[in-house]
């Protein structure tokens, strides 16, 4: 019986057998034109079109984990430069598809050494191939069985990959990507048990028999429901969390179904999602109009607002930002402000009318602060703005060392666990071979919370997290017992949380904390919690 290790994705295992994704079909060889440029130009428009239109209907279908990502691949596929590129090409002989494909690859030697970029080249690339493949008319769709029941085995699934999975998969092992992948965020959104980052998945082959063991974060080939590692089933024991549940959105749908959730209203709203297909600034009252619809659907509770996170792997076509060597560590976030600062007021004015217009409380936060004088900076210019409760975001080390400077300049601060953790380990989110320290589990992250915890309260400023850790039930009890004052989770988790948090005394989750906090590596740390949260419901 052999046992592949990975970083597990879920809460529930699941047997069943092994079906290896098949390579995608071939396209055509590179080849020539028969002399028409500007008709070869206009068909390779026409392709970008229809593939940007199939995006769109698999966006729909995935919902709203899959929303922002779907959003950005649309942008850097229909990007003109892009295009003027692939024309070039045209224009030296090679037909549209060709052409596409040849300049998407151009990409890889100009942004060698980007991780950033590289992670998303994959993806571009993958975007090149279907417009190829519409041109010559060939289906790339994957080939996946559409009955019985399967663990589908592949290096990794691509947006659109996911986007096709049927009622037949009812597992994932990937032998790339990490806890932020793709793969991972649609999976846990659609509650498949997966297993991803799992390098020896390299030899499992049709037909035979794996126990995906998410909890245990393993594969174990030829095992048994007796060998399933026990995820904590949490059982309500009061009515109320002891910190509240808020919800994570990005458009009027997300609000909308947020409002069907048990969610005290909303703990991020990326509103950098709107701004994906723009071409030009959105005007004062377009913005208005967008964010008092998005405020008055959204629930009940405070709604907080993440000023523009533009940058890294979220292009806005409006601000024509540069290439950057690193992306990750260039201008992104608050720092739009030094070319930028007339949208960003424009952005808190609009908001600002909407918070007027629909008459709910809403709390303002800029992504990517750095310094102290950043957060003052901003927490001046929220201020002049509009009534709001003002705050940060907590994503570099550097500002979770000096929130002991901010006491009684902010509200409050929101701790976004992924950026966090890929500054703190030095570990690109976007590198798929850095997965293992992107785990929120990894105790150096879990004692940097806990002093992010303690010294927002001693500086007088309520703390939450809303980052995707935050969506894992056991790891929100954690966070609970650091000291936070309330967590925020994609929609569909917000039961599963809210159930956890209802389940545990704040001292007991105080207990679970100190668990977490004496462990000294992520596999021990996450099964040390787990197995004090089972004695809890034993109580």
């Amino acid at each position: 019986m052999e046992v592949l290790s990975g970083l597990g994705v879920g809460l529930n295992a699941v047997r069943a057998e092994v079906f290896r994704v098949k390579p995608q079909a071939a396209l055509p060889a590179a080849a020539k034109h028969a002399g028409d440029a500007a008709a070869e130009k206009l068909t390779l428009r026409n392709a970008i079109s229809a593939v940007s239109a199939h995006l769109a209907e698999l966006s729909e279908k995935a919902g709203e984990t899959s929303a922002e990502i779907f959003e950005a691949l649309t942008m850097l596929l229909e990007d003109e430069d892009l295009f003027d590129t692939a024309a070039a090409e045209i224009e030296a002989g090679w037909n549209a598809g060709t052409a596409f494909i040849a300049a998407v690859d151009s990409l890889e030697e100009i942004f060698a050494g980007d991780d950033a970029f590289m992670e998303r080249l994959v993806d571009l690339k993958d975007l090149a191939k279907r417009v190829a493949a519409h041109i010559a008319g060939v289906s790339l769709g994957l080939d996946l069985p559409s009955s019985g029941r399967f663990v589908i085995v592949g290096e990794d699934f691509s947006p659109a990959d996911t986007a096709q999975f049927t009622d037949a998969v009812v597992g994932v092992i990937t032998i790339k990507g990490g806890p932020t992948s793709h793969t991972a965020i649609i999976c846990r959104s659609k509650s498949i048990p997966a297993v991803v980052s799992c390098a020896q998945a390299e030899g499992l082959l049709d037909g035979m028999e794996v126990l995906v063991d998410p909890v245990g974060d393993r594969v174990v080939v030829g095992g048994d429901d007796t060998m399933i590692t026990k995820a904590i089933s949490f059982v309500a024991k009061s009515l109320d969390p002891i910190i509240p549940v808020r919800a994570n959105i990005g458009s009027l749908e997300d609000s909308i179904q947020a409002a069907t959730t048990a969610a005290n209203g909303v703990g991020l709203f990326r509103t950098e999602l709107l701004y994906l297909s723009e071409n030009t600034v959105p005007s004062r009252q377009k913005q208005t109009k967008a964010y008092t619809e998005i405020l008055s659907a959204a629930p009940e509770g405070p709604i907080v607002v993440r000023t523009i996170d533009a940058g890294s792997d979220k292009p806005v076509p409006f601000l024509h930002m540069p290439h950057e060597e690193n992306p990750a560590l260039g201008i992104r976030g608050y720092r739009l402000i030094t070319d930028h600062r007339d949208f960003l007021v424009d952005q808190l004015v609009s908001l600002e009318a909407a918070r007027v217009a629909s008459g709910r409380e809403v709390w303002v936060m800029a992504p990517m602060i750095a310094t102290a004088q950043e957060a003052l900076d901003f927490a001046e210019l929220a201020r002049s703005s509009g009534s709001y409760k003002v705050g940060i975001m907590v994503e570099t080390p550097s500002i979770a060392m000096a929130l002991g400077d901010l006491s009684g300049k902010l509200d409050f601060i929101s701790v976004g666990t992924n950026d966090l953790s890929q500054y703190l380990f030095a570990a690109d989110r976007m590198n798929a071979g850095l997965g293992a320290l992107l785990n929120p589990w990894q105790p150096a992250l879990i004692r940097m919370l806990a002093k992010i915890a303690q010294d927002s309260e001693a500086a007088g400023v309520s703390s939450g997290v809303c980052g995707e850790s935050a969506s894992d039930p056991a790891f929100a009890v954690v966070l609970a017992g650091l000291g936070f004052k309330s967590v925020s989770a994609s929609r569909s988790q917000v039961g599963a949380v809210r159930s956890a948090l209802s389940s545990v005394t704040l001292e007991q989750a105080q207990q679970v904390a100190k668990v977490a906090l004496s462990s000294n590596n992520a596999e021990n740390c996450k099964a040390a919690v787990l197995d004090a949260l089972a004695k809890i419901a034993q109580e």
